[in-house]
């Protein structure tokens, strides 16, 4: 089983892929400008004929960005695979690509139905995150089957579910929803879950647009699962996951 980091690392990871880090990242207006064109073309093509070379597919670049201090290149753009994916290829080393289609096909498949599941067993608050990653380098190539076709047939362990969701205690319900979820995850067959629920107060609902929302918060659960298929759900020690804010 690989390495996991924490919460915070990960959600950083995610977010210097798939959206950029306004720290680290120039806007590609100004460093294009600042590349030698022929450098340029050449990236954007490199990028092209990876995609190209692994998913048979077209690949429209819409940005180029590059990093301020340690000069890392970003190749974002629309992969033509009939639903217009947001895809972003990347160097892991000067000799070595990766890309970050699957996980955002997977997930953006995968957002409704998740969110549907969240709504049917807590009243919730709001959903901050549903990402489905490896956060490895993927093996997927040619046609990449739906993710729901993946998970009728066993699923993939190397990905993980990771979410984010904020509920209300719900008259102490909750934990009775939170088996539920997991069962219906367990049923999927989905394997590693990094799941974060914050339950907050039921006064909440009725508290002022303005208040501090983490005044309200009770109990944060940390369910980090590595194979959620060998886990008897109902004999699960919630607990564990548990940390009380506010008693």
């Amino acid at each position: 089983m690989r390495f996991r980091k924490g919460w915070v690392v990960i959600a950083c990871m995610f977010a210097l892929v798939l959206a950029g880090c306004q720290a680290d990242f120039t806007n590609s207006s100004k460093e294009v400008g600042q590349m030698d064109q022929a450098e340029e073309k050449q990236l954007k093509e490199q990028a092209i004929q990876y995609i190209q070379k692994k998913y048979n597919k077209k690949f429209e670049v819409t940005e180029v960005v590059k990093g301020r201090v340690a000069g890392t290149i970003r190749i974002r753009g629309i992969m033509k695979d009939g639903r217009d994916t947001d895809t972003t290829v990347f160097w892991e080393k000067p000799d070595e690509m990766d890309d970050t289609y699957i996980t955002t096909l997977w997930t953006e498949e995968l957002k409704p139905e998740i969110t549907s599941i969240i709504n049917r067993h807590f009243e919730v608050r709001h959903i901050q995150n549903i990402i489905y990653s490896d956060g490895t380098k993927n093996d997927y190539t040619g046609d990449v089957p739906s993710v729901f076709e993946v998970l009728e047939n066993g699923g993939d362990s190397d990905y993980s579910l990771d979410a984010t969701v904020r509920i209300y205690e719900n008259g102490g319900q909750y934990e009775t929803g939170l088996r539920k979820f997991l069962k219906e995850l367990q049923a999927m067959n989905f394997n590693e879950l990094l799941i974060e629920i914050f339950v907050a107060d039921d006064e909440l609902k009725s508290a002022p647009k303005n208040i501090e929302e983490s005044n309200y918060t009770l109990y944060r659960y940390n369910v980090n699962i590595d194979d959620i298929q060998k886990v008897d759900i109902n004999n699960l020690d919630l607990d564990q996951y548990k940390t009380v804010i506010k008693h």
